[in-house]
């Protein structure tokens, strides 16, 4: 099984870093490729879809369930459903934000998953580029 995990700390306050990261619905505003999001249901349970561009190399329709909300711990988990563009099967996600003692936020996203017909290390480093990138672009939409 591969894992990755990618932290960011994130010179904002730890509120509004969870408010981007924890908009379910809202990836497109700052995951690369990530086209408009729909959402059925609410909570726990949840499907968002989203297609994912072709300059991302995985052209497609992406669809990912909720699995555990936890505003409180500012965490959250969800798992890709159905078939979906990437090499990977089994995909599991955490996203957790965490405030600092210098008063900034610490995001943690990691993930495990199977591969699929691709290198486990060329995925892994897939994976750890988007986590960086889109969090970066997280960091740039508070300043």
């Amino acid at each position: 099984m591969g894992s990755v995990s990618v932290t960011k700390e994130i010179n904002a306050d730890v509120a509004r870093v969870w408010d981007i990261v924890s908009e379910w619905g809202g990836t497109h505003k700052w995951i690369p490729g990530v086209g408009p999001v729909t959402v059925e249901g609410e909570g726990v349970g949840s499907i968002r879809s989203a297609d994912l561009d072709p300059a991302t190399g995985f052209e497609g329709r992406i669809s990912e369930r909720l699995l555990s909300w936890d505003d409180e711990q500012m965490t959250f988990s969800y798992k890709a459903i159905g078939n979906g563009p990437l090499p990977v099967e089994d995909y599991v996600a955490v996203m957790k934000v965490e405030a600092t003692l210098k008063g900034t936020a610490s995001v943690t996203w990691s993930s495990t998953w199977e591969p699929i017909n691709q290198d486990e290390e060329e995925i892994r480093e897939m994976f750890s580029g988007l986590y960086s990138i889109s969090l970066d672009n997280v960091a740039s939409a508070l300043k």
